[in-house]
């Protein structure tokens, strides 16, 4: 499966992209789409052969509500009545840990509930992106030089991966609406200046489920499991 290293090449690619802009977000959803198509044979065949279509930042609607998603495989691209059958949303945390990974840690919860309203057996992952280096500076202008307490960054990587894996994954469409179907944490070393790394990982007891390669599997899986009647 390519898409972290090819992630870690686009980011090398793109030495100081800032990450609140959509082209790092836009870059990851065509390299899990291409994993699908590659490691997925029912939905490798739906996309291949038209019946679903990927797309990128669509607005996806509930009876209620309207939200932007990074990437949604769905049933047709007639905006704004697409019907989606598999999303996937990244998060992206390269600096601040404990204020960013609360955040996104909502964000994800939010986005889950948001899908399953949309269609109850849509199939919603979330992919979180985590930079371990402490040297990195975010590129927007307010935190230009500013200072910051000295911590253990191999601790809070650690606690910050520790939370998304404690996040409940939804195993059939009656489950709870605010979890997400599958989740996976990706780790890289980027210090905004020089190329980044893709770091192994995250691995140990009660890791293994959010291992990109297990979150691809599950997604597969579960998709059989939901369409493979239609």
């Amino acid at each position: 499966m390519r898409a972290p290293k090819a992630y870690i090449q686009w980011v090398n690619d793109h030495v100081g992209f800032n990450p609140r802009a959509q082209a790092n977000s836009d870059a990851l959803s065509d390299f899990v789409v291409a994993d699908f198509r590659s490691s997925c044979n029912l939905l490798g065949s739906a996309l291949s052969s038209g019946e679903l279509k990927p797309g990128k930042n669509p607005s996806v609607h509930t009876r209620v509500a309207e939200r932007s998603i990074d990437l949604v495989i769905c049933e047709n691209n007639d905006l704004p009545a697409i019907s989606v059958r598999v999303s996937i949303e990244h998060k992206t945390i390269m600096t601040a840990h404990g204020k960013a990974r609360k955040n996104r840690y909502g964000d994800i919860i939010a986005y889950s509930n948001h899908m399953h309203n949309h269609r109850r057996d849509c199939i919603a992952g979330a992919i979180v992106v985590i930079n371990i280096s402490p040297k990195y500076e975010n590129p927007d202008a307010f935190a230009k030089g500013l200072e910051r307490p000295d911590f253990n960054m191999e601790k809070v990587v650690k606690d910050t991966v520790g939370i998304f894996a404690r996040i409940p994954l939804r195993n059939e469409p009656g489950d709870p609406n605010d979890q997400p179907e599958a989740l996976a944490v990706m780790l890289l070393d980027y210090d905004g200046v020089s190329p980044a790394k893709l770091v192994p990982g995250p691995a140990g007891k009660g890791l293994d489920g959010i291992q990109y390669e297990s979150f691809v599997s599950r997604i597969c899986a579960l998709y059989e499991r939901r369409f493979s009647a239609r």
